[in-house]
């Protein structure tokens, strides 16, 4: 199994909840804040009115850049944008592969390097212009947390379709997960997430050895995580969790700025999230490319991604 896959499986399942989770965890704090707003006299209203003034809601969809990778080498195994509507609370994702072919320093390159070149706002500049759309924030995530965030969150209550066996002694990866509903932990998950052939190379109805089937598991995991675990239990202990993600973080999102997103926050329907790949193909040669369709992803970005959309 190719080791940059792996990643991109880990950072995507850790980008798309980190960035609901933060905001979800800022907007507890600023539902708080109302509350303890509404206990003080009319003589204090005026001043808590002005000190919660940043922090106001704002009704404006929002494009977040979600990536997700080693810090140490700030590589960028997983590129996705995330487009939230803080008024709906309509969340849509679009991930992009990383060997997509952009232009950067007028130079042909792959997506994923626009990070290690430039840092988040060269990487802001990239997707932007390979879109079409405004991005106004990033957001890098480290992957080594996944498993750490799992066992934070208590593990994930879920239903693994088949008995799953795979050994790869050369990457020391062995999963053995039994059918049936069960609590994922960080060890578990992980090697859900990881699993896409048994060992026996047996084609099944859930698995047949191909991205495809396992993205479809993919996304189904990153579903029920974000409807188990964006609720008012786990909101409340956020600051074991906010302190393991964002000593891996690198953002531009300012607090004031993700208070300002946290309307309806808790509101997300996991069912109703919108999950797009780029649409393209792959094309052969040395470097080796993967090339955007341009009508198929504007057609997409226009119904989700842009300043209006609903």
């Amino acid at each position: 199994m190719n080791v940059r896959k792996f990643f991109l499986i880990i950072c995507s399942i850790i980008s798309a909840f980190m960035f609901l989770l933060g905001v979800a965890s800022l907007g507890y704090i600023n539902l708080t804040a109302t509350v303890n707003a509404d206990v003080y006299n009319s003589n204090n209203n005026n001043l808590i009115s002005e000190l919660l003034d940043p922090y106001k809601t704002t009704t404006e969809n929002v494009n977040v850049l979600v990536l997700g990778g080693d810090k140490v080498n700030k590589n960028t195994d997983t590129m996705m944008v995330v487009n939230f509507n803080p008024t709906t609370a309509k969340i849509s994702i679009l991930s992009i592969p990383r060997d997509t072919k952009v232009l950067i320093n007028r130079k042909n390159a792959k997506i994923n390097a626009a990070y290690p070149v430039g840092g988040g706002e060269q990487a802001i500049e990239s997707v932007s212009d390979l879109l079409g759309i405004d991005i106004k924030y990033y957001v890098y995530v480290d992957t080594s947390t996944f498993r750490k965030v799992i066992d934070k969150l208590d593990g994930v209550d879920y239903y693994v379709p088949e008995d799953m066996n795979y050994d790869d002694p050369i990457q020391n990866l062995h999963i053995h997960l039994k059918k049936g509903q069960q609590i994922l932990d960080g060890n578990k998950a992980e090697q859900y997430m990881r699993y896409r052939q048994g060992n026996s190379g047996k084609v099944t109805k859930n698995y047949d050895g191909s991205d495809l089937k396992r993205i479809d598991a993919q996304q189904n995991f990153i579903k029920e995580l974000i409807r188990q675990k964006v609720n008012i239990i786990y909101i409340t202990k956020m600051n074991d969790i906010l302190n393991l993600i964002f000593s891996n973080i690198d953002t531009n999102i300012s607090m004031d700025e993700v208070l300002k997103l946290s309307k309806n926050i808790t509101k997300v329907n996991a069912n109703e999230i919108n999950m797009f790949k780029l649409p393209g193909e792959s094309i052969n040669g040395s470097p080796w490319y993967y090339i955007m369709d341009r009508t198929q992803t504007k057609e997409i970005v226009d119904q989700y991604f842009k300043e209006n959309s609903k």
